[in-house]
């Protein structure tokens, strides 16, 4: 029973804290210092010790919060590949190139910039295998930038995959509501074969 115990640690001492009593004041506590509260980062403005864990802590100022030891902006944007100083090797994407999607035609280039690397690697290493590292930057480089382009078309992508499931959906009540007619008919033929 010991070692049960000791996979499990104890809870946070501050969980005496949630009583029915203390978040009813907590609530009273915080309508009559919502204004002051908010306001100010000062501590001496924080509430009584009892209930400092039972109020949610104050939204963070400025455009970024630490999180786990990493800091992350609050706007959830995919940051460029100049922003990460890595070259970018696409074109930027803005309307069709012949009625294909641009995004489509930039990710073959770079598959087949990947695949050319690739075989001069290979090529390089069977002939001097001291001398590849180079051409392994360029690869790098590459899949960066094919994962980046990708990551842009997440949006699209989930766009498309939650119209193909709403038609998917919109078919099976379709489906449903041909069974439940054809089963309304059945009964009604049968009525009127009874009432015959």
């Amino acid at each position: 029973e010991s070692d049960l115990a000791a996979l499990y640690p104890p809870p946070p001492p501050y969980y005496k804290f949630f009583t029915a009593e203390n978040i009813d004041k907590a609530k009273i506590w915080l309508k009559e210092n919502e204004d002051s509260y908010n306001d100010d980062n000062d501590e001496t403005n924080y509430p009584k010790e009892e209930f400092r864990f039972l109020i949610p802590p104050k939204k963070p100022t400025g455009p970024h919060y630490r999180c786990f030891g990493n800091i992350w902006p609050f706007d959830d944007k995919i940051p460029t590949l100049k922003e990460q100083n890595i070259p970018q090797l696409y074109q930027d994407i803005t309307s069709s190139q012949h009625g294909q999607d641009p995004t489509q035609v930039e990710l073959e280039k770079l598959t087949k910039s990947l695949l050319v690397v690739f075989l001069e690697i290979i090529g390089i290493i069977s002939i001097n295998p001291n001398v590849y590292q180079e051409n392994l930057e360029r690869l790098r480089i590459i899949l960066i930038n094919i994962h980046h382009l990708l990551n842009e078309y997440r949006p699209h992508q989930s766009r498309d995959t939650l119209k193909l499931l709403l038609e998917k959906q919109i078919d099976i009540k379709n489906r449903e509501i041909m069974k439940i007619d054809n089963d309304c008919k059945v009964v009604k033929d049968k009525i009127f074969k009874i009432v015959e």
